[in-house]
C-alpha cells in the first residue's frame, strides 16, 4: 500500500499553492492505493466536505485499440455497458442511479473509456455492486436485439454531433489525413456508421474479453466513506472477478509528414470559412509536451499573441484564433485554427498564420506572458478538482495512464519549470519550416475560398431518404443467458448503508453595501479560491426596440480593456493574479463573473471597479466586436438547436415581443448601434441600485465588506427604470411549425409553452411534476424515444425559470426518418401525462429528488448559483429546505393539477427543424392540423 499525506517538495514552490493548504499542510489529493489479486488498481481519496461519494472506473481502452473496418467499438461499448448485466435488468442502470439521487455518465476517447457516478454516501455499496456486475458479469447478456438498438442510438449520436453540425467533419478529416492508414488515431472515437452496422455479437464479445478485464483498469473511490468498510466492499464485489489475460500497453507511434498536405471540405451546414493547420506533436508525458503546450498558447492563446494580433486586430480576417498542443498516449498534434469572417479567402488566413510564426520567432517569448500561463495553470488545476467527481476522474486517469494518482500535480510542477529557451527550441524542432496539414472547410459552393490546390477530402455521409433503423422498434424482449458463477448472491440489490445523509443548507450572510448593492455570501474553505457574480438587472430589456444588442455590445467592450489598460494589459493583469473576469449580457441581466485565488481577491475587485467606472470605449474594438457578433449571428443561422430555439421564442412571445430576438439582436440592429449609444447605456443603466453580488469560497463576510469599500464609494447609485417586457401576439398552440433545413439527416424537435419565474409558487411543484416526464435519463421521454425506440441520443424536458423570459420545453434531435413517430410520441406523452401520473411515480420522484439534495452544494459554483437565485428572485435563505418540505408533502392530486396548468398541451407549439421534402407531409396526420411551413 502507498498512503500519501504530504508533498513538502511542492509546498516549497510559491506558485504551486494548490498542493498544500496553508492551515493544515494537507494535500487536497491525499490518497491510499493498492491492487487486488486480479490486477484491478484501487485508489481511495477521502473528502468529508459533503455527504456524497464518487466512483470512477478508468479502462485502458479507447478507439486506438480498434482495427480498420471495426471502428467505433470502444465508444459503442461505453453505450452497451449501460444496457444491462446479469443482475441488472435492461436499462436498470439509468433508473437505479436516478433512484439513488445520483448522477452518472461515461466517456470515451482515443485512449480510454471511463464510467463514473456520484451518489449520496449511503448508496456506496449499491454502486460497487452495479459497477462490478458490468465489469465481470456483463457479456453473457448481450443479444442481437440489444446490439442493434444501441447501433441505432450511436448512429443518431454521430448524425447529431458530427454529420449535421457545422464543421462536424473537421476532426474526422484531420484524423484520416494526418495519420497514416492503420494508425490508432487515423479514425475518430465515434467511428464509421457502416462499421457499427456490420458489427456482430461475436465481435463485441471478443473486444470485451480482451480489454474489459480488471488488470486493464483503475478504480477511484472519492468522498465521504469509511476506508476500512470501503475496502471490504470492494473486495466483496470486485475481488472474485477473473483476472483475464494481460493487456499490453500501446507503444508510441509518432507521426512524420514528409510534405505538407492541403485538403478542403465543402460543408453544407457551415456559413463561414475555417482553416485548421496541424503539425505532428508529441505523446503525453513526453519531455517536450509542456514546452509545446506553452508555445501554442504563446502563439495563439491571448490578445497579446502574434496570431491574434495579426489575424484579428491588424488584418481583421477573423473574430478569434485558437491554438493548442494535444498530447495523447501514442502520438500528439499541434493545431492552430481560424474561423474567418464571411467571404474571407483562406489563402490570406494561411499567409497570416505564417506571418505570426515569423513574428513569434523574431520577438521570442515574453517572460511576463509565460508567467501568466504558469499562474493560470494553477487556477485551472483548482477548477478540475473543485468537485468530488472531478477529483475521482482525474486521479483515475492519472493512475491508469501516468502511473500515479497525482500525475497531474507532477506535470504541473514540470510546467512551472518550462523556460523560454525550451519553448523556442520546440518551436524550431516541431513548427519552423516543418510539414503540416492544412484543412480548409468552406460553405457549400464556396470552394474558391479554400487554399489553392487543395484536394477534396473523402467523407462518408448519408442521405436523409436512405436512412433506416437497424433494430426493430418497441421494447426489447431479452433472451435467456448463461449465468456466471459467483461466491455471493448478486441477484439481490444491497441495502443502503446506515450513514444516510441529511440536507444541510450552508449559512448565508448578507449585507447592503454603502451604494445600495445587496451582497450575499457563503464561506467554503476547502480550496483557496473564490467565485463571485455581480448581476445587474435589465440586460437586453433596456435596449431600444430598433437597436437590440446595445447591452450585449457594452458587455463585450467591457472585456476589451479599461481607460487605464489596453486589452492586452487587462488580460495580463488578470492572468498574473490567477483571475478571470468575464462580462456578459443576456435578455434580462448583465453579469460580471469573477473567479480568483482568494489571496488576490482585493486586487481582482480593484480591476472590477476599474472596468465598471473607467470603461475604455475603444472605437476600433467596437468595430471588431460588431464584426464578431455578426459572424456569431451568421453561424447560429445554421445550428439546428439555435434555429429551433429562436423559432420557439418568436412563436411564444410574438414577433414584436421583447424576447422574440436574442440578446445580440440582428445584423441590421448591430450595424445601427454607435459608440455614443453604448456610452449612454453604460452611464444610465449600470447601477448598484439594481445590482447584487453573490460570492462563495475561501473568504468571510468581514473581509468582503472591507474589500468592497472602494467599489461601494466609487460606484454611485442612480435611478434605473426597467420597462415591462412587451408581449407580442403569440402563435396558435397545438400546432406544428416546420422550419425547412434541406437535406439534414436529423430533425430537431421542440415542444414548448410559456413558463413561470423561479419565485412563482407553481415553479417547484412543476419541477417535481416534470421529473418523471423528462428531467433526465430516468424520464419517460428518454426511456421511450431513446431506449425503447432508438430514435435519438437523448430526449428531455425542462422548466427554464427566468424572471420574464421563461418556458417549458420538451426536446430531442431525432433520426430524420422517424420525425413523424417522434412528434407523435411527444404529443401522446404530454397530453396524457396528467392522467397517467400515479402514486408510484410520485414516490419514485420523492425518493430520487430528496437523495439528490445531498450534493446540492458540493461546488463553489453551485453555492454561487444558489445565492444568485436568492438575490434575483427574492427567495428566503433556506428556500432549498422549503423545497424539501414541498417535495415531502405534495400529493398526486396536487401534481395532476399542476400538470394541467403548467403543461397544458393546448398552449404548446411544436417546432420541427428538418428536411421538409421528406418529413413535412406525414405530420398532417397527427391531429395538430396542417403544419405551418417556415422558410429561412
Amino acid at each position: 500500500m502507498n498512503k500519501l499525506c504530504k508533498l513538502p517538495a511542492i509546498a516549497a514552490l510559491c506558485l504551486i499553492a494548490f498542493a498544500c493548504n496553508e492551515t493544515t499542510n494537507q494535500v487536497p489529493l491525499a490518497y491510499e492505493s493498492y491492487t487486488l489479486d486480479n490486477g484491478l488498481k484501487v485508489v481511495l481519496h477521502q473528502d468529508h466536505s459533503d455527504p456524497i461519494v464518487a466512483l470512477t472506473i478508468q479502462y485502458h481502452v479507447g478507439s486506438g485499440r480498434e482495427k480498420p473496418g471495426k471502428t467505433g467499438f470502444a465508444h459503442f461499448f461505453e453505450h452497451m455497458l449501460f444496457q444491462r448485466s446479469e443482475d441488472l435488468p435492461r436499462n436498470a442502470f439509468f433508473q437505479n442511479i436516478a433512484a439513488m439521487g445520483g448522477t452518472f455518465n461515461g466517456s470515451t476517447n482515443t485512449d480510454g473509456t471511463n464510467y463514473y457516478e456520484t451518489v449520496p454516501r449511503d448508496a456506496l455499496e449499491k454502486i460497487l455492486w452495479m459497477e462490478s456486475d458490468r465489469m465481470g458479469f456483463f457479456i453473457n447478456t448481450v443479444t442481437q436485439g440489444g446490439l442493434e438498438r444501441e447501433i441505432d442510438i450511436v448512429s443518431n449520436e454521430k448524425r447529431q454531433n458530427y454529420d449535421t453540425q457545422p464543421y462536424g467533419q473537421t476532426s474526422i478529416i484531420i484524423a484520416k489525413e494526418l495519420y497514416p492508414a492503420g494508425h490508432p488515431y487515423s479514425w475518430t472515437t465515434i467511428g464509421e456508421i457502416a462499421d457499427l452496422r456490420a458489427a456482430s455479437v461475436d465481435d463485441v464479445k471478443a473486444f470485451y474479453g480482451t480489454y474489459y478485464v480488471p488488470g486493464n483498469a483503475t478504480m477511484v473511490l472519492a468522498g465521504d466513506f469509511d476506508p476500512e468498510q470501503a475496502k471490504e466492499l470492494i473486495q466483496k464485489y470486485f475481488g472474485e472477478i477473473k483476472k483475464g489475460a494481460d493487456v499490453p500497453k500501446p507503444t508510441r507511434r509518432p507521426v512524420v509528414l514528409e510534405q505538407s498536405k492541403y485538403v478542403m471540405w465543402e460543408d453544407e451546414f457551415a456559413k463561414l470559412p475555417d482553416l485548421t493547420v496541424v503539425f505532428p506533436g508529441v505523446e503525453q508525458y513526453h519531455q517536450d509536451a509542456n514546452a509545446l503546450s506553452a508555445m501554442a498558447s504563446l502563439i495563439a492563446g491571448s490578445k497579446q499573441s502574434p496570431l491574434y494580433k495579426i489575424i484579428v486586430e491588424e488584418k481583421k480576417l477573423a473574430p478569434s484564433v485558437n491554438g493548442m498542443s494535444m498530447t495523447r498516449e501514442v502520438a500528439g498534434q499541434v493545431m492552430f485554427s481560424v474561423r474567418a469572417f464571411e467571404g474571407i479567402n483562406l489563402n490570406d488566413v494561411n499567409t497570416a498564420i505564417n506571418e505570426a510564426f515569423e513574428r513569434f520567432e523574431k520577438e521570442g517569448v515574453d517572460e511576463q506572458e509565460l508567467q501568466r500561463l504558469k499562474v493560470m495553470q494553477e487556477v485551472n488545476f483548482y477548477n478540475r478538482i473543485a468537485g468530488i467527481q472531478g477529483k475521482a476522474s482525474l486521479m483515475a486517469r492519472d493512475n491508469e495512464f501516468g502511473g500515479s494518482p497525482i500525475a497531474s500535480i507532477n506535470e504541473m510542477m514540470n510546467f512551472q519549470e518550462v523556460t523560454a529557451e525550451q519553448i523556442m527550441d520546440v518551436y524550431n524542432r516541431y513548427i519552423k519550416g516543418k510539414a503540416s496539414l492544412a484543412l480548409s472547410t468552406v460553405p457549400k459552393g464556396s470552394n474558391n475560398l479554400a487554399i489553392n490546390d487543395s484536394r477534396l477530402a473523402v467523407v462518408s455521409t448519408e442521405k436523409v431518404d436512405e436512412i433506416k433503423s437497424k433494430s426493430q422498434a418497441g421494447k426489447l424482449v431479452d433472451d435467456d443467458y448463461r449465468r456466471t458463477p459467483s461466491a455471493i448472491d448478486r441477484s439481490v440489490e444491497p441495502a443502503y448503508l446506515a450513514n444516510k445523509p441529511e440536507v444541510t443548507v450552508p449559512t448565508v450572510w448578507n449585507f447592503q453595501a454603502a451604494n445600495g448593492m445587496e451582497v450575499y455570501g457563503v464561506g467554503h474553505h476547502e480550496l483557496p479560491v473564490i467565485q463571485a457574480n455581480i448581476s445587474i438587472r435589465g440586460g437586453a430589456g433596456l435596449d431600444p426596440a430598433d437597436k437590440r444588442g446595445i447591452a450585449y455590445l457594452n458587455a463585450r467592450l467591457m472585456n476589451e480593456g479599461t481607460a487605464l489598460k489596453t486589452a492586452d494589459e487587462w488580460e495580463m493583469a488578470m492572468g498574473l493574479l490567477g483571475a478571470r473576469i468575464t462580462v456578459s449580457s443576456d435578455l434580462e441581466e448583465t453579469n460580471i463573473a469573477i473567479s480568483t485565488l482568494s489571496k488576490n481577491f482585493p486586487q481582482v475587485m480593484a480591476l472590477v471597479e476599474e472596468a465598471l467606472l473607467q470603461p475604455r470605449f475603444d472605437e476600433e474594438a467596437l468595430q471588431r466586436v460588431k464584426m464578431q457578433t455578426k459572424a456569431l449571428i451568421r453561424q447560429a443561422s445554421a445550428n439546428p438547436t439555435m434555429i429551433a430555439r429562436s423559432t420557439r421564442d418568436m412563436l411564444l412571445y410574438g414577433a414584436d415581443g421583447t424576447f422574440a430576438l436574442p440578446e445580440y439582436g440582428t445584423a441590421t440592429s448591430i450595424d445601427l448601434i454607435t459608440m455614443n449609444d453604448i456610452k449612454t447605456f453604460h452611464a444610465a443603466n449600470l447601477s448598484p441600485s439594481i445590482a447584487t453580488l453573490s460570492i462563495a469560497g475561501d473568504i468571510e463576510q468581514a473581509d468582503v465588506e472591507q474589500i468592497l469599500s472602494s467599489l461601494s464609494t466609487g460606484w454611485k447609485a442612480k435611478e434605473v427604470v426597467i420597462p415591462a417586457p412587451i408581449q407580442g401576439i403569440p402563435a396558435k398552440g397545438a400546432t406544428i411549425y416546420f422550419v425547412d433545413n434541406p437535406g439534414v439527416t436529423q430533425s430537431m424537435i421542440y415542444v414548448s409553452k410559456r413558463g413561470m419565474p423561479l419565485s412563482d409558487a407553481r415553479y417547484y411543484p412543476s419541477v417535481i411534476a416534470n421529473y418523471r416526464l423528462g428531467s433526465g435519463s430516468q424520464g419517460i421521454l428518454f426511456d421511450i424515444i431513446r431506449l425503447q425506440r432508438g430514435y435519438t441520443y437523448g430526449a428531455y424536458s425542462i422548466f427554464d425559470p427566468g424572471l420574464h423570459y421563461n418556458d417549458f420545453s420538451a426536446y430531442s434531435s431525432v433520426q430524420g426518418s422517424t420525425t413523424k413517430e417522434s412528434v407523435e410520441i411527444f404529443k401522446d406523452l404530454i397530453e396524457n401525462y396528467g392522467a397517467r401520473y400515479d402514486e408510484a411515480m410520485l414516490q419514485t420522484t420523492k425518493n430520487s429528488m430528496t437523495k439528490a439534495m445531498a450534493s446540492s452544494f458540493e461546488t463553489i459554483g453551485a453555492l454561487v448559483n444558489m445565492l444568485d437565485n436568492i438575490a434575483t428572485y427574492g427567495l428566503p435563505f433556506d428556500y432549498v429546505k422549503q423545497n424539501e418540505t414541498t417535495l415531502n408533502t405534495i400529493t398526486v392530486e396536487q401534481l395532476k393539477s399542476v400538470i394541467s396548468d403548467t403543461m397544458n398541451p393546448a398552449d404548446m407549439v411544436y417546432v420541427v427543424v428538418g428536411d421538409a421534402k421528406t418529413q413535412l407531409a406525414p405530420l398532417s396526420a397527427l391531429g395538430l392540423g396542417n403544419p405551418v411551413l417556415i422558410r429561412r
